[in-house]
């Protein structure tokens, strides 16, 4: 197999990636957004690996083995054309770290390697892929103080995250602050009271209001802009949403979000290693 860690390694064959995906879209937004990462310096240490090159028929993203840590789950998504590859690499621990607990951004793809599932056991949780592709979407909302998170907001996100409070979540906020595409609504103290990030796979995340600030439109308005700011860097903007949030994919679809067609079993798999 071949690994992907920087744009260097391409030497002028970058458009065998992007020629590659555009046919099953839907199905790979995780895997080009973590492409799409590495070709812009790879701050948050991310691989690809891919079956053979320069065709392939898989390709799946992770986190760098020697960046891993316990407390920021290791993240893995997935594209393939062929299940049996995919089996072949996921069991390969050269490429997946099976070894700690791990986040599986999955696609229905999933359900074809399902021993895989069952020989490091997961927990499922069914969730949708919602992108956004009407450039022409409008939507009025009020004018609110629109600024961009620096570092030394980044203890204020990692307060309100499920898995932060260490240094190494801590860390990985700061790269995400430092380096990625992110928005926030600012007091009159200039003190953030609503931020929305993007991750290293170029999906909306870490969004948050302090309740005090809630129910005032701030998280609308962060979503249109950082949708377009994404879109003005030729990013794709999608999200995951939970099949059973449905107010969440109702504000979503009123964004100008829509359901891929292809993904009505799409899942995102919390995977732990078997003891």
């Amino acid at each position: 197999f071949f690994t992907l860690r920087n744009s260097r390694q391409l030497d002028g064959e970058r458009l065998v990636i992007f020629v590659f995906f555009p046919a099953a879209l839907c199905s790979v937004f995780q895997v080009l957004g973590g492409v799409l990462h590495i070709l812009h310096n790879n701050p948050c240490h991310l691989e690809v690996c891919v079956d053979s090159w320069p065709t392939f028929s898989t390709a799946i993203c992770y986190r760098q083995k020697q960046v891993y840590s316990m407390v920021i789950p290791d993240i893995c998504t997935a594209f393939t054309k062929n299940p049996q590859t995919l089996r072949r690499l996921l069991v390969n621990e050269r490429v997946v770290n099976w070894s700690h607990g791990l986040t599986f951004r999955g696609t229905s793809l999933v359900y074809s390697v399902i021993g895989v599932v069952y020989l490091y056991s997961c927990r499922v949780a069914p969730c949708s892929i919602f992108w956004q592709y009407n450039k022409d979407f409008i939507l009025k909302v009020l004018p609110l103080p629109v600024s961009i998170l620096d570092e030394s907001h980044a203890e204020l996100v990692d307060r309100h995250l499920p898995y932060g409070g260490s240094q190494q979540s801590l860390n990985h906020v700061k790269a995400c602050v430092r380096h990625l595409p992110n928005h926030c609504v600012t007091d009159e103290t200039g003190r953030p009271v609503s931020w929305m990030l993007s991750d290293e796979l170029c999906e909306l995340r870490m969004a948050y209001t302090l309740p005090e600030h809630r129910r005032a439109g701030h998280l609308l308005v962060l979503s249109l802009t950082l949708i377009q700011r994404m879109r003005s860097l030729g990013l794709p903007v999608y999200c995951h949403v939970n099949q059973q949030n449905q107010a969440t994919i109702k504000a979503v679809t009123a964004l100008g979000f829509s359901a891929c067609s292809d993904t009505e079993t799409m899942s995102v798999l919390l995977i732990f290693h078997y003891k």
